[in-house]
């Protein structure tokens, strides 16, 4: 609508700006409401419109604005009572709390005005007869907020003493301003004990519970209450991430950062945070933020990490600026006094000036309170290496050359990493031939890492010196290293022709052990492109017949890891042709193989590989046995990847098996691994551990590792699975009653999918983001995302899912009290109705949706005072439900039914279907208070 001006135009505009949370859109809506209904003279659409912006103001982004819509609000309404509605005048007694709060917020505000304002509202309050329990709770703010101590706590007592009345603040928010005057006063045990209840009952405020965990920070950690003291920060830091408004409570938790020994987490919020201080909703909570964080700063400066480089964003006509943690201390010191300064002289009083240098002065509480259980988890204490460089006797650069490939034959890692690091230190020789050794034996260890880049380096360079040394059979050895490299991370092309032309040249090598090495560095580099997209169909046809050949040459050398290599590429062969017996068989016999060469690394790369293989053919037991014997098998000397994949497929499979708790450690062992390694499979592991946790109950550290899955996919640009990953992120938004981030997830999937096409999954997560916004009362959005889900879904050729997004949004339509367009929409859902018939005639499905769809419109009609309509609708619905009981919602249509004969005088009809309907409940039944009330009701009226 391009120029509402209308009052039912404006009127549903106002009940969107309702719906809105708060923030810039809910502003920007009322204010344009405002404007069209000035100029269409709606004098008492304008009235609303002002006191709805007192609070949206008050509780938004700018609580300056709040001061002139409240005046205006006031002063009609003291011109003449009696020509508004009931709800005005105690809504003008709250509204005067959030005017005389905002007042203490800016220091422009003369205190003479604020005071006399608090004298206005007592005065009102004793007018109207109210309890002066809220008054007494503004005169404490006030007194706390000049340094009146002694008036405070006078104020304080005469609070909680007097009765409190529908004008007190919620029972979540009253008890969080008393926490805060016993936490600043070190009353910590009163704060803990006044709070309990709070916490332990039903909260329904928005801005409940993360207000009041917040002002319990400092009390739980200087009680010692550290498990209290992490939940607090965890809960109520993710409900206010999202909440510019919330400015001074984020400083708060930068404070307990800084307290409790948790200098990254908070660098890590002052940078997520630091562009909302430039628009800060007032002066007063500019001055908390820039407090906390400057008193970070100095316990970063105090462990020694002054020097460590910031960035301030740019806001204004300031720059972009990076600073040293101790400049930036000093900056944002400065401001904060500056701010205190103003405060100080508009009260009169040095107190604020006085309470910044207090808190910039406060010591740590605790050394350091892990704030997550992944945080507080450790990794299993492993051997470690067998042998330190420092304790290796004196060696030239020949000796430790020879034993370092020695040790590389035997695979004895640990040893081969620690005679690498020595020869590291070496001058590389002049001859190419040593030098050439060097570089390969150098990069058999950074193999085993994930530093590929360096791998790939060496392996170039060690070719280089054999070609210059003349040793082609080295030379090939290695450019087929450097192409089994190249087909896990590098260019394919290249990839493959290296590993060619390695196994063809040493195809002729007189050495069975060296022909079937290279035959299975060209197989393995295969799989690898096979894994990657990459590897034809005629590449893949040479498989079978090249691990016969190096079958043939392992069996004449009789090395069983040559064995166990074949049979393990034999298993990877048969997965991908989805033969999994076989795969079994291949994979148990590679097992066997690495036994008994004693290789316990590949044994346990085996295991878990051929673990998974089993969970695929169905046998979990066996899978888990197997799995158990890679973990029994994995320690610090094996290669992270291995460590991480053992432990992650372990944890992956106890899900699975509904042992979640072990799953939990299984999968923090791997991620705690894998992020020191910098592995790119710790998202997926995070994905599974964010599984685990939601099913043992710790859901903050179930979103925790949900979000960072996310990223970690998004990063590595595994785009899909994050977009599944944040089903799972939205659900536990839902779980943790963190409503707006869920939907904004949801947000994030639908605009993945409408980008990417996928139109089946564009409708059901609009479907999703309406269920949400419906049960959160949001109607109006709701009607909007069902009708565009509705389109979506019939794009997508999806007629039952269009059937329920059309009668569906024609309830909302309902709800939000617009009549006319509900009793159209109930036209364009009979329309779906018909359609999914035609599609799935004669069925349960059908019966389903369609009484559901009667149901609504019995109760669209009825509201839209067209009840002989309505009632064929009622008696279809309740009809329908019973066809496939499903008595629970036969009953409520029942009681539709019945309210409409009512309607009609035919209460002979409505007696006897109530009287029915009470007999077929079962004892206790909720539903029976309802009906029995109006079975009476009904019985009165015919007698």
């Amino acid at each position: 609508m391009s120029d509402p001006n209308t009052p039912d135009d404006l009127q549903r505009l106002l009940f969107q700006a309702y719906d809105l949370p708060y923030g810039d859109a809910k502003d920007a809506l009322l204010e344009q409401v405002l404007r069209h209904a000035e100029a269409g003279g709606h004098t008492q659409l304008a009235f609303h419109m002002r006191m709805a912006m007192v609070d949206a103001y008050g509780h938004g982004m700018s609580p300056a604005k709040l001061f002139v819509p409240f005046a205006r609000c006031l002063a009609e309404y003291d011109r003449d009572p009696g020509a508004h509605e009931s709800w005005v005048a105690p809504s003008l007694r709250w509204k005067f709390k959030t005017a005389v709060g905002a007042m203490t917020k800016f220091p422009e505000v003369p205190m003479d005005r604020a005071l006399a304002a608090l004298d206005q509202m007592e005065r009102r309050y004793r007018v109207e007869g109210q309890s002066l329990n809220a008054v007494y709770g503004r005169r404490h703010r006030v007194a706390v907020h000049i340094g009146d101590l002694e008036a405070a706590e006078r104020w304080y007592e005469r609070w909680c003493t007097t009765p409190r009345d529908e004008n007190s603040d919620c029972e979540g928010c009253d008890p969080t301003n008393r926490v805060a005057w016993l936490g600043s006063q070190g009353r910590d045990l009163e704060a803990v004990e006044l709070a309990a209840p709070v916490l332990a009952g039903e909260l329904g405020c928005s801005e409940q519970p993360q207000l009041i965990l917040t002002e319990l920070l400092l009390p739980y950690l200087r009680t010692g209450q550290l498990d209290e003291a992490r939940s607090a920060h965890r809960r109520a830091y993710r409900l206010l991430r999202t909440k510019p408004q919330d400015l001074a409570a984020i400083a708060d938790h930068l404070e307990f950062c800084a307290l409790s020994g948790n200098q990254v987490r908070g660098l890590e919020l002052l940078d997520r945070h630091f562009s909302w201080l430039d628009r800060a909703p007032s002066p007063k909570d500019a001055l908390a933020f820039l407090t906390a964080a400057a008193l970070l700063l100095r316990t970063l400066v105090d462990a020694g990490n002054g020097d460590a480089v910031l960035r301030r964003p740019a806001a204004a006509d300031r720059p972009a600026a990076e600073s040293t943690a101790r400049a930036l201390r000093v900056e944002l010191t400065d401001e904060a006094l500056a701010i205190a300064a103003r405060f100080d002289q508009r009260n009169g009083t040095g107190h604020q000036t006085a309470s910044v240098h207090r808190k910039l002065a406060s010591e740590p509480i605790v050394d350091y309170l892990p704030l997550s259980a992944a945080a507080a988890h450790r990794v299993p204490v492993a051997r470690g290496p067998a042998v330190a460089a420092a304790e290796l006797p004196p060696l030239t650069t020949i000796e430790l050359i020879e034993r370092a490939e020695q040790a590389y034959t035997r695979h004895a890692l640990a040893e081969l990493r620690t005679l690498a690091q020595r020869l590291a230190d070496e001058t590389e020789p002049a001859d190419p031939s040593p030098a050439g050794r060097r570089a390969s034996v150098l990069a058999g260890a950074a193999l085993q890492t994930t530093d590929h880049d360096h791998a790939e380096s060496l392996l170039r360079r060690a070719a280089e010196s054999f070609a210059v040394s003349g040793e082609e059979d080295r030379r090939q050895s290695d450019l087929g290293r450097l192409g089994l490299l190249l087909s896990r991370h590098g260019d394919v092309a290249e990839a493959l022709g290296l590993l060619r032309k390695s196994a063809s040249h040493l195809a002729n090598a007189p050495e069975p052990h060296t022909r079937a090495a290279a035959t299975l560095r060209l197989t393995g580099g295969m799989f690898a492109l096979f894994d990657r997209g990459e590897l034809s169909g005629d590449d893949a046809a040479e498989l079978p017949a090249l691990l016969d050949r190096a079958a043939a040459d392992a069996t004449a050398v009789g090395d069983d890891v040559l064995l166990g290599d074949v049979a393990r590429h034999r298993m990877y062969l048969h997965q991908n042709n989805t033969e999994l017996a076989d795969a079994a068989a291949a994979g148990q016999e590679a097992v066997a193989a690495y036994r008994r060469a004693g290789q316990a690394w590949r044994v346990a790369d085996a295991a878990q590989y051929l673990s998974g293989i089993l969970f695929d053919a169905g046998d979990s037991g066996a899978a888990l046995e197997t799995i158990d014997e890679a973990v029994r098998l994995v320690d610090a000397d094996l290669p992270d990847s291995l460590r991480l994949v053992v432990h992650a497929r372990r944890g992956a499979l106890l899900i699975h098996l509904g042992r979640h708790e072990e799953a939990v450690s299984e999968l923090s062992t791997a991620v705690t691994i894998g992020i020191a390694a910098g592995s790119s499979q710790v998202p997926y592991a995070q994905w599974d551990l964010a599984l685990a946790y939601r099913a043992v109950g710790q859901l903050l550290d179930a979103a925790d590792q949900a979000e960072e899955a996310i990223a970690g996919l998004e990063r590595a640009g595994a785009c899909e699975q994050a977009r599944s990953c944040r089903f799972l992120l939205a659900g536990l938004h839902r779980d943790l009653d963190e409503e707006e981030p869920a939907l904004t997830v949801l947000d994030e999937i639908i605009d993945f999918d409408r980008a990417t096409g996928d139109l089946g999954g564009e409708s059901y997560a609009l479907v999703e983001t309406a269920d949400l916004l419906d049960a959160l009362d949001r109607d109006a959005e709701a009607a909007e995302r069902y009708a565009l889900a509705a389109e979506v879904a019939e794009r997508f050729g999806d007629p039952v899912r269009v059937a329920y997004c059309r009668y569906s949004a024609a309830l909302s339509l309902h709800w939000t009290g617009d009549s006319a367009a509900a009793v159209t929409a109930v036209t364009a859902a009979d329309e779906a109705i018909a359609k999914l018939a035609a599609a799935h005639p004669d069925t349960e499905l059908l019966t389903w949706h369609t009484a559901r769809h009667n149901h609504n419109a019995a109760r669209i009609l009825r509201r839209a005072q067209l009840p002989a309509e309505a009632l064929p609708r009622a008696d279809a619905a309740a009809a329908g439900f019973r066809a496939i009981g499903a008595d629970d919602q036969a009953t409520r249509a029942d009681y539709e039914r019945a309210v409409l004969l009512i309607e009609l005088k035919r209460l002979v009809e409505a007696e006897k279907i109530l009287t029915e309907a009470v007999a077929a409940l079962a004892d206790g039944h909720a539903a029976e208070p309802m009906l029995s009330e109006l079975l009476a009701d009904t019985r009165a009226q015919l007698t």
